[in-house]
């Protein structure tokens, strides 16, 4: 088996078994504290034949058997078999940094990091799963445990799953989710600096240099400041947009600024909309169909880090942690929104239908225009109106007749009052954070951020999404994160004010995404309009090719903001003709 070699150079290559062969183990990803677990183990009378995190775990699980998981931190997808009870435990680590995907049938059971490898060795029919490819198109990713093909599972995070020789399989949550306040620390500010610093001090665990995802955010710039008050001035990768719209997303001034104050080296990507050449090994790297923008620059950067390092550490779930996309508080105004005359809230969605849209291809009236949707229901369907690309109504107008009549439409609603009932049912900001760590984090950032990395033989590790800080910061009231006037991140910018340029907190939140908007407009014109034509659509069968040529038209004149659904489409497309046609 094939590993990024990171941690003990020498002699870690896969699989790894006992002394006596009757167990084995394959493994992927990280454990930061496998050098503590691994002395308590040889304390314990057990011989150790490598210096890794592999073996750790296989003798752990000699111990404790599935629970072997408990005591790690990291991030990890593994397997053992043990002969010696013919079973097999399969384990992904909490948050789902890292992939697994499963197929159970009665020939036996097949797993794999990668969709890829399953499609590849014909251990999955193909069939499509519509009800889940439903949801992508509403959501920009599929959440787990569904895949694209109907007899293809994830394992969702924080589970470990046991099969036996007969047959059995059984699931299991080892670890939940903090989702009980606590009282605040006397200087919470302080707190959440030091126990960041705790976490990305054990996340530069390597035998090989670590480099920094950085933008002009906070949180990657919080990761690259805690780096360097360890000791350890990053070298730093920055995105710089050229072509349409570039100017609204350029954060190079912020990065420098940063890099400036430690004295990081810092190196600049350029991120060009001529993406036909990478285009379709983006989508063949992301395994499933996958919507997300922010997909170009992270193969770039990847690229460009990859080339000269193994390991690179990211911001990646500080928005989650700390309420930091607009969604939150949205959620929060949604509860009293919700509680004026169902009349009033009717005239507001339907005078919002004709607000013009921006012609810069922002997209602040398409965020109004979903709130004013999001309606009075529960609070994970009010949430999914935040998150959803399209309403229900105009996502099944976009497919053929005969497609519609298999789509119930209700696939993410019923996913997401699942997750939001299956551990608790958080009240206020911890309902929005929540629902976002158990589906968007994971099925659309975290999966999206370890595939295009690994294509490019870089590790991705991601210090604000580790167990033992969000233990702690979770649970921290409300209004100590956000204050009375439910200000996003307003805890974790108290806490960086004596770390990051003044600068950094006046600068308006961009995310990690380039000016998809414009470029779709003008140079990615031509290939959306060749991928997405009418002669394309009713070959598939799957599309009504009118309501596509409008959704065009609509991006095209700039009429309305349609990007987030062409994307989709885009990317649909060009992942069908690669695991599907």
């Amino acid at each position: 088996m094939r590993r990024l070699s990171i941690i003990d150079l020498s002699s870690g290559q896969q699989p790894i078994f006992t002394e006596d062969g009757s167990k084995v183990i394959v493994f992927n990803g990280e454990i930061y504290n496998y050098q503590d677990l691994r002395r308590g183990l040889v304390a314990r009378g057990h011989t150790m034949r490598s210096a890794g995190d592999t073996e750790t775990v296989l003798h752990l699980y000699e111990e404790r058997g599935p629970d072997c998981v408990s005591p790690l931190r990291g991030m990890f997808a593994f397997a053992i078999w043990d002969a010696s009870t013919e079973t097999l435990l399969l384990a992904r680590d909490r948050f789902g940094i890292k992939p697994l995907y499963v197929v159970t049938a009665p020939w036996g059971i097949a797993f794999a990091s990668e969709l890829k490898a399953l499609h590849a060795a014909r251990l999955t029919s193909r069939e499509l799963d519509w009800e889940a490819l439903d949801t992508y198109f509403q959501l920009g990713y599929i959440p787990a445990p569904a895949s694209p093909f109907a007899d293809v599972r994830k394992l969702e995070p924080g589970h470990t799953l046991v099969w036996q020789r007969q047959g059995d399989v059984a699931t299991r949550r080892y670890w939940h989710f903090p989702l009980d306040s606590a009282p605040s620390p006397r200087d919470p500010e302080a707190c959440v600096r030091e126990w960041l610093d705790g976490s990305v001090a054990a996340h530069l665990v390597s035998d090989v240099p670590v480099a920094v995802f950085l933008s002009g955010g906070l949180d990657s710039s919080a990761v690259a400041a805690s780096m360097a008050v360890a000791g350890n001035a990053p070298h730093a990768f920055t995105a710089r947009y050229s072509g349409s719209g570039a100017t609204a997303t350029d954060e190079t001034d912020l990065a420098r600024a940063l890099a400036t104050r430690y004295g990081a080296e810092l190196t600049l990507v350029d991120i060009r909309p001529d993406i036909r050449n990478i285009f379709e090994p983006i989508v063949a790297a992301l395994d499933e169909p996958h919507a997300d923008d922010s997909a170009i620059p992270t193969w770039l950067l990847s690229q460009a880090v990859g080339s000269r390092y193994k390991v690179a550490l990211t911001g990646i779930g500080g928005d989650e942690l700390f309420a930091g996309y607009r969604r939150h508080i949205g959620l929060l105004a949604a509860e009293r929104y919700a509680k004026l005359p169902a009349g009033v809230r009717r005239i507001a969605g339907a005078a919002s239908r004709l607000l013009p849209e921006p012609r810069n291809g922002t997209l602040g009236i398409d965020r109004l225009k979903r709130f004013l949707r999001s309606g009075n229901g529960a609070v994970p369907d009010r949430f999914l109106g935040l998150m959803s690309r399209l309403s229900n109504g105009e996502r099944l107008a976009l497919y053929t007749p005969s497609l519609r009549a298999h789509i119930t439409g209700d696939a993410a609603s019923a996913r997401f009052r699942e997750v939001f009932g299956a551990q608790g049912r958080p009240a206020g900001l911890a309902a929005g954070l929540y629902l976002d760590y158990m589906t968007f984090l994971p099925d659309d950032i975290l999966a999206l951020s370890d595939r295009l990395a690994m294509a490019h033989s870089l590790e991705v590790r991601v210090p604000f999404v580790d167990h033992l800080l969000v233990e702690a910061v979770f649970p921290i009231p409300q209004r100590v994160k956000i204050g009375p006037w439910w200000r996003g991140k307003r805890l974790l910018r108290r806490a960086l004010r004596p770390r990051l340029p003044a600068r950094h907190f006046r600068a308006p939140k961009r995310g990690f995404v380039g000016p998809t908007s414009a470029w779709l407009r003008h140079e990615l014109s031509d290939m959306l309009a060749d991928e997405l034509s009418p002669e394309r659509q009713r070959r598939l069968g799957y599309f009504e090719p009118s309501t596509v040529e409008t959704l065009l038209r609509e991006h095209l004149t700039g009429r309305q903001n349609q990007e987030r659904i062409l994307w989709a489409l885009l990317c649909f497309s060009t992942w069908h003709r690669l695991y599907a046609e």
